[in-house]
């Protein structure tokens, strides 16, 4: 592989967006979210020998977190969601409204998403809640 000298300016995030369940029928909440995060875990398993230590990583784990905040009635969060609970769904995440291009890449796959709370907030000011879904296998990315 040729040297790469990254000169790209860093992504500033304006309107992310996230979609879960089937393309027909999906949630797009991310107008209520304070921050998305899209992070890996990788269990690591590390063996020594009498010759040195061997490191080795096991699968990726993805998981997406959008902090967001609750709203009910017909176009809310809660209604929007909560069916969807405990249920695998398709899901498509870009770092940016728009179509998928170079700079603005997609992930998408299937999801398993976590309840989250049903109130959350003190006198007078919203509290965002962690509407969490675990990636189930590896999703695939796409420029197109």
């Amino acid at each position: 592989m040729p040297t790469v000298d990254v000169t790209a300016a860093p992504h500033i995030a304006v309107k992310p967006f996230l979609s879960i369940g089937a393309v027909a029928n999906a949630v797009t909440f991310i107008c209520a979210a304070e921050s998305v995060e899209v992070t890996p875990e990788q269990d690591e398993s590390t063996i020594e020998t009498f010759c040195g230590a061997y490191t080795t990583y096991k699968p990726e784990q993805w998981t997406i977190t959008a902090s967001s905040f609750l709203s009910y009635g017909a176009n809310g969060l809660w209604a929007a969601l909560r069916p969807l609970v405990s249920t695998v769904q398709p899901f498509i995440f870009r770092p940016d409204n728009g179509v998928a291009s170079v700079t603005n890449p997609q992930m998408a796959g299937n999801a398993l998403l976590k309840a989250f709370p049903f109130f959350a907030g003190g006198p007078g000011e919203p509290t965002a809640v962690d509407v969490v879904l675990a990636v189930q296998g590896t999703p695939v990315w796409t420029t197109a």
